[in-house]
């Protein structure tokens, strides 16, 4: 493969790798870090890249797996942060396992809301994303945004709520 076949290649593949990239890691930078090392390996396995009968389905299966490797290193990388500048006067066993077990319980919470509201919790809450940065990402209006994301808050603490009593309730 030369520059203008590599140049064409990317050129054709490079939005449809960006839709998924941005749809597994939910952030433009990360997608576009991960579609920018996809090019890369495609440039350093040009060699090898005549063998391959499908360029585009191989090149989606390098960014669903590097994306998926962004995420896992970007939640390992948040609860280490977080074991580092918490006291450590705090961190007993007991409350470790606590904090553990609450942490799993708002998780799998939150997973029990519709994918629109959980994707749209993620990015403000857990993210930091604006509203109008949400609304760019997703299409949808900054109103449906704000009342997706009442309504997740407003499940996620129901269902706490009931999770916390029924916590306190076994004790």
């Amino acid at each position: 493969m030369d520059i203008v076949e590599y140049k064409r290649i990317v050129i054709t593949l490079r939005p449809s790798l960006l839709t998924v990239a941005r749809n597994i890691t939910g952030n433009n930078e990360d997608a576009e870090d991960v579609v920018q090392d996809v090019c890369l390996k495609i440039w350093h396995q040009r060699d090898r890249f005549g063998q391959y009968k499908n360029v585009e389905a191989y090149s989606i299966t390098m960014v669903k797996n590097l994306s998926i490797d962004r995420i896992r290193n970007r939640r390992s990388s948040v609860g280490e942060v977080a074991l580092l500048t918490h006291e450590s006067e705090d961190w007993l066993p007991d409350s470790i396992l606590e904090e553990k077990e609450e942490s799993e319980a708002i998780r799998s919470i939150i997973g029990m809301l519709p994918p629109l509201q959980q994707r749209i919790l993620q990015m403000k809450d857990i993210e930091g994303y604006e509203t109008d940065e949400i609304t760019h990402i997703t299409g949808i209006a900054a109103e449906a945004v704000r009342n997706n994301l009442s309504r997740a808050r407003k499940r996620v603490r129901e269902l706490y709520g009931i999770y916390y009593h029924i916590q306190e309730t076994a004790t």
